[in-house]
């Protein structure tokens, strides 16, 4: 009779549930989310879902809001700025750049004499107004050419195109914030296939999704353009590396240049081969600021490899850099195609540095920093898998391709060997060398450790 008594209770429960509203079951009372949007708590933020985007005309600018950064939907404007906030004018005949002026000492030395104030110069600055940094005064020497630099009354504004082609999310990531202060537009187009042509995750969009990735300034000038269809010579063959990166700051100059509203003939567009170049800002900010240098002007960069601890034993590598709006489109014919000069880093053609009125850096004081294979052991591995055979620099016909692995690459950190096993390379100490690292990895040297300091190092101390 109990079991009788149990089973039509358990038979009532399952009716219940069968017949009873759904509101009934979980009557929870909680917030509306706004379209497109959904939130964890009636207090919360309302986070926006990654990778959707409102359909249609109106799309634009709830795009924008969306991904956090600007697409080809988008329509930028350059800034238009004074050039009177970057001086500093101590009397009517005397103006100096505050940057590069000592300006306290400036104004105790003259005190006497403020009618005939000189600017007095900060250590690694020249020029009547301490405008000229180290690696420009020097540069200007090198050429040989009477050069008189002449204040603008409007800054120049700086575009920065560069590819990512792989894994270098975070040497890309310091790029960004290191020339942020002077750089008014980023275009970064990110390809979805290897050199190789196999299909690849587009991991920085993916990075992109990470609101802390980058500061919210960088994301509002950032135009990002995903290339996914694959860059071929022709039907059947993928270029090599060199096309590859070509073809792709092509495509970023050509459908950059749309998304900007009032772009004019003498803004400077700042071309890089890849993510691992970092020109110097301190070189930028005096373009931007300054008429009376040649042009087009080319970048030697301080050559490190796996992070900035090792310099590689040719110490530099030069490659492509600065050009006006107005030059890009009368003599390249807006193509970097047609730009000669120093297409793989490391590969130079004498025969193109004519082509260059100024080069910005020397053995000493460089114009930048080229950081080659500065990732982790695991993806460096990944990107010899990606990068074709001819331009690799592993000798692929004389080495095991089971041997490179993650344990391959930590012993040749660790040992400071190039990625061919026998070229040594120079140790760098960041106590001594005054151009050890760009100045956003020096001052959050917790964020990117891996490359700032030799983990690997099989010496019990590292200097």
């Amino acid at each position: 009779m109990l079991w009788t008594l149990l089973v039509l209770q358990v038979l009532l429960v399952i009716y219940y549930l069968l017949v009873a509203p759904s509101s009934h079951m979980f009557d929870y009372p909680t917030s509306t989310p706004k379209e497109h949007e959904f939130s964890f708590s009636s207090s919360s933020k309302p986070y926006p879902i990654r990778f959707v985007a409102p359909s249609g005309i109106n799309a634009v600018p709830y795009h924008k809001k969306l991904q956090g950064y600007l697409t080809e939907k988008s329509r930028a404007i350059l800034p238009n700025t004074v050039a009177s906030k970057y001086f500093v004018k101590l009397n009517n005949e005397t103006v100096c750049f505050e940057r590069g002026t000592d300006i306290r000492y400036t104004k105790r030395r003259h005190a006497h004499h403020m009618d005939q104030t000189r600017c007095e110069c900060k250590k690694g600055w020249h020029g009547k107004d301490c405008g000229q940094p180290e690696v420009i005064w020097r540069a200007f020497i090198a050429s040989r050419q009477k050069i008189s630099p002449r204040r603008r009354k409007t800054p120049r504004r700086i575009i920065h195109g560069f590819p990512i082609t792989g894994l270098e999310t975070t040497i890309a990531e310091i790029k960004l914030h290191e020339l942020s202060h002077v750089v008014d537009f980023f275009v970064i187009g990110e390809s979805n296939h290897t050199a190789t042509g196999h299909l690849k995750p587009l991991y920085f969009r993916h990075k992109l999704q990470d609101k802390g990735f980058i500061s919210e300034d960088i994301r509002q000038k950032l135009l990002y353009i995903p290339l996914t269809d694959p860059l071929y010579s022709d039907s059947k063959t993928v270029n090599h590396s060199s096309a590859y990166s070509k073809s792709i700051r092509q495509q970023l100059w050509q459908r950059g240049q749309v998304t900007l509203t009032n772009l004019r003939s003498d803004d400077l567009y700042i071309d890089s081969t890849d993510a691992y170049q970092i020109p110097n800002p301190k070189a930028l900010l005096f373009f931007k600021l300054y008429d009376g240098w040649p042009l087009p002007v080319a970048f030697r960069l301080r050559w490190s490899a796996y992070g900035f601890f090792w310099q590689h034993p040719k110490r530099t590598v030069i490659t492509p850099g600065v050009y006006t709006v107005g030059i890009k489109a009368d003599i390249f014919h807006n193509s970097p195609l047609r730009i000669p000069g120093y297409l793989i880093p490391g590969l130079e053609e004498p025969e193109g540095s004519s082509m260059y009125e100024l080069l910005v850096g020397d053995l000493n004081h460089y114009g930048g920093w080229y950081c080659s294979w500065c990732l982790e052991p695991n993806d460096i591995v990944t990107m010899l898998q990606w990068t074709p055979h001819d331009n690799s620099p592993i000798d692929w016909d004389k080495v095991n391709s089971k041997k490179i692995d993650a344990a391959y690459v930590e012993d040749l950190v660790g040992t400071g060997l190039w990625l061919d096993g026998v070229t040594p390379l120079i140790r760098k100490s960041q106590h001594r060398d005054l151009y050890f690292a760009p100045e956003y990895v020096t001052n959050n040297t917790w964020k990117y450790d891996f490359l700032y300091t030799n983990f690997y190092s099989k010496l019990d101390y590292y200097n």
